[in-house]
């Protein structure tokens, strides 16, 4: 029984210790805003952002109303745009090619309570570089995908940050 005590007290306490100091897990929602509901205005030509905000919002528990919603319209209005992705060489080989390629995704959002502006319009980014290899071109396109993933989860994680200060 002592062992047993003694063996779980340090894990006990690198638990209170990981909590903390702020950690949680990669796609958990680290603090909810204040608000529990919101009109969403999103752009038509993005439905994996969509999909990934939508489960992100109802994670903090934000019930999701369309923005032009008449029964809605009490509610603070998400206005997001489209995504903007976009890649560059950050540096070349010998031959000229691209041996580093960044790639970059932002989106402009904006969250208003009637006239008052929760959120200005600001634009969040999230930036990324990777190695490209010269003999792997299938390989770096499916890199770049996951990186763009990545990215995008990234860049949610950022406006539920915002939103959870804009709550309070």
């Amino acid at each position: 029984m002592i062992r047993r005590v003694f063996f779980s007290l340090p894990l006990a306490l690198l638990l209170i210790t990981a909590v903390g100091c702020g950690y949680n897990l990669r796609g958990t929602v680290a603090g909810a805003p204040e608000f529990t509901d919101l009109r969403l205005q999103l752009p038509e030509s993005e439905p994996e952002f969509e999909r990934v905000l939508l489960r992100s919002l109802q994670t903090a528990g934000i019930g999701v109303h369309e923005a032009g919603d008449a029964n809605a319209r009490n509610f603070p209005l998400l206005a997001i745009g489209p995504e903007q992705f976009s890649s560059r060489p950050a540096s070349t080989t010998v031959q000229a090619r691209a041996a580093q390629i960044t790639l970059q995704l932002a989106v402009r959002v904006n969250l208003t309570d009637g006239e008052t502006a929760l959120i200005d319009m600001e634009t969040l980014n999230v930036e990324r570089t990777y190695y490209q290899d010269l003999r792997n071109i299938a390989g770096n396109r499916e890199e770049a995908e996951l990186l763009r993933e990545e990215m995008r989860r990234d860049l949610l994680a950022q406006l539920m940050r915002r939103l959870e200060a804009a709550g309070r």
